[in-house]
């Protein structure tokens, strides 16, 4: 067995790997294969605060583990394909690993700018919060339908990388990154606790939190982002807070493709003639369908 692929921290430690079988693994479950022979590219180095993996000498660059690692910042930002977004060989020869792992033949989902998925995948997912889904789109007053394309696009987008980030845990959260189902970022969802949108835990009085978050601010409201009931919630709260936002301006409960391109870009000014993306389009066209297909 060897690496592929090694997912770093906001201190660029190694943190998660992905064998060439496919398989993710934690830090610890690294160094167990190791002590078992089963990893016989690296070795375990044991430093003032604790255990880390590094490859051995004589290994060939192509698989060293600093030539295969990427920022958990890097993956979500090619993800979401934000301006500072980039497919380095790592998550490129990754990805390769993980088409070719697919059945063909299958139905797909190809998001735009991203690789294909198949469907079955992004409704394994999808399908536990069907009843989620309907409750917190009438909570937040909003189309449940496309409430459900949104998840579709994310869950899409995510689906590759999931394994990943169930390793990297909250060790990402140094940053405003994106988590959960919905892919809400944190500072997100503390702006709309403080706005009275949604609260995940009245009694916690440490939210929301005033001022610039700091590392142990992001992950305290990791801890809640990461659990579907909130994370879905977040996401309606976003909705409606764009409804609300742009309300003076036009009525997009009316243009379900610009909430769709809104939701996924940076905080646009409200103004009346807004126009969607390609990928605000995809989610109107493609996914409703496919949301009101599995919400019905």
């Amino acid at each position: 067995m060897r690496i592929i692929l090694v997912a770093t921290d906001v201190s660029r430690k190694n943190i998660a790997f992905v064998s060439d079988t496919g398989r993710a693994l934690s830090l610890e479950e690294a160094i167990r294969l190791i002590q078992a022979q089963t990893l016989k590219s690296a070795y375990i180095v044991r430093g003032k605060y604790g255990e880390y993996v590094r490859s051995l000498p004589n290994v060939a660059l192509k698989d060293n583990l600093d030539t295969l690692s990427v920022s958990g910042r890097d993956i979500i930002s090619y993800i979401n394909q934000t301006k500072h977004a980039v497919s380095t060989p790592p998550i490129s020869r990754y990805l390769e690993r993980y088409l070719a792992s697919l059945d063909e033949g299958e139905p797909f989902i190809t998001p735009i700018g991203q690789e294909k998925i198949l469907v079955a995948d992004v409704k394994e997912r999808f399908v536990p919060h069907l009843s989620l889904i309907t409750t917190v789109a009438e909570e937040f007053n909003i189309d449940r339908h496309l409430l459900g394309a949104i998840l579709i696009d994310e869950i899409a987008r995510m689906r590759p990388f999931e394994p990943i980030f169930d390793k990297l845990g909250a060790t990402i959260v140094g940053l405003n990154v994106s988590v959960g189902i919905a892919q809400v970022k944190i500072d997100t969802a503390n702006q709309l606790i403080k706005k009275g949108l949604y609260n995940p835990n009245s009694n916690d009085k440490k939210l929301p939190f005033l001022g610039v978050l700091s590392n142990f601010k992001r992950e305290h409201l990791y801890e809640y982002l990461i659990q579907p009931k909130h994370n879905i919630r977040f996401a309606a709260a976003f909705v409606r807070d764009l409804i609300n936002d742009w309300a003076k301006k036009i009525d997009l409960s009316r243009r379900p493709e610009i909430i769709a391109t809104l939701y996924h870009l940076p905080y646009r000014k409200p103004h009346s003639k807004p126009v969607a993306d390609e990928r605000g389009n995809q989610i109107t066209i493609e996914f409703y369908g496919q949301a009101k297909k599995w919400l019905t």
